[in-house]
């Protein structure tokens, strides 16, 4: 399937937990030039498996997007780009996101939730999320690279739970920022890795 082109906003006034472009137990799917704002939830979201279990969500493709305007403070745990489970293959890259706020917590940019595992994401821009650019609940070996995280308020990267395989690495990113602090969350093993960022 391809979904592509559209714009998509104003959503969730019926059922706030609508999400623009949902993706469960499917594959090599493009999500593509699509501006989706003004949510209440998620913008984009990829996969239906919470943890390691197998999934058929896998080689898909969230790309030159603009999201922005998610959550508005509605509701919590969410993102501009949420996914669940193993999914070799998919990738996000060249996606615009930026204004995400939330009601309790949870307001990232690219958030990689419960068991989210080999993916790409790369060449995001990504700014004024309320809780972070970025955040890792738990999955293992997920590459971040070549992106700019900027001007998170709670802070900037979150890492959630510690596990005994490399959860990500994060690598020649920019991350800037005023408020709040770098790293939020879990960081006591050493099973992450970053190179050749820039932080100021």
């Amino acid at each position: 399937n391809e979904i592509a082109d559209n714009h998509i906003y104003d959503i969730g006034i019926v059922y706030p937990a609508a999400v623009g472009v949902w993706i469960g137990q499917s594959s090599d799917n493009i999500v593509a030039h699509n501006e989706i704002n003004d949510t209440y939830y998620t913008a984009i979201s990829a996969g239906w498996t919470w943890g390691y279990k197998a999934t058929a969500a896998r080689e898909n493709k969230i790309e030159f997007n603009n999201l922005y305007n998610i959550g508005r403070g509605m509701l919590s745990d969410m993102g501009c780009i949420y996914t669940l489970g193993v999914q070799p293959g998919t990738v996000e890259r060249n996606n615009v996101c930026h204004d995400v706020s939330r009601y309790k917590y949870g307001g990232w940019g690219i958030y990689t939730d419960e068991g989210s595992s080999h993916i790409l994401i790369e060449d995001n821009v990504v700014y004024r999320c309320e809780d972070g650019g970025f955040h890792q609940h738990y999955g293992e070996a997920n590459m971040v690279r070549n992106n700019i995280f900027a001007l998170g308020t709670t802070a900037q990267i979150r890492r959630s739970r510690e596990e005994d395989h490399l959860s990500f690495t994060f690598t020649h990113n920019i991350v800037y920022w005023k408020d709040g602090k770098l790293l939020d969350g879990t960081w006591k093993n050493n099973h992450f890795r970053f190179a050749k960022n820039l932080y100021y």
